[in-house]
């Protein structure tokens, strides 16, 4: 993963963000994070990285072993952090996939009837997802 292009992975207003937070910790100015901080910041993001994916992160980003992280690093470590979610969030969606009669190779369906009650009984969605997915068949 240190070959990943954060430009690539994360948008403008990701960049952006993350530009801010890291001013926000670097008080002194000198264009570093220490590996404390950067927890912090993947706290206020919304995330929660357990030890071992903010200590693969560092091994990933602080490759020199310098001891700190500069904001190309830091933007490596968002991205690398953005790419083990949109894995893990895939992986949920396919084991939800097959827990309501899916097939782990992806392939399969799932029973509408199914579907809605599992939405409107065990979530307690409100959304009228009779309409949504009369909309979504009509679309195909």
């Amino acid at each position: 993963m240190n070959q990943i292009n954060p430009d690539q992975i994360l948008s403008s207003e990701e960049i952006k963000a993350a530009k801010d937070a890291f001013e926000a910790y670097d008080k002194m100015g000198y264009g570093t994070l220490e590996v404390e901080e950067l927890q912090k910041i993947l706290e206020e993001f919304g995330h929660k990285p357990s030890k071992e994916e903010l200590q693969q992160m560092i091994t990933q980003v602080d490759v020199k072993n310098k001891g700190f992280i500069d904001f190309e690093d830091f933007k490596r470590a968002i991205a690398i952090y953005k790419i083990i979610e949109e894995d893990n969030e895939e992986d949920d969606t396919l084991d939800a996939f097959v827990a309501m009669g899916g097939n782990a190779d992806k392939s399969g369906t799932v029973d509408a009837t199914k579907l809605i009650q599992i939405i409107k009984s065990d979530f307690k969605m409100t959304i009228d997802i009779e309409v949504k997915m009369h909309k979504y068949l009509l679309r195909d």
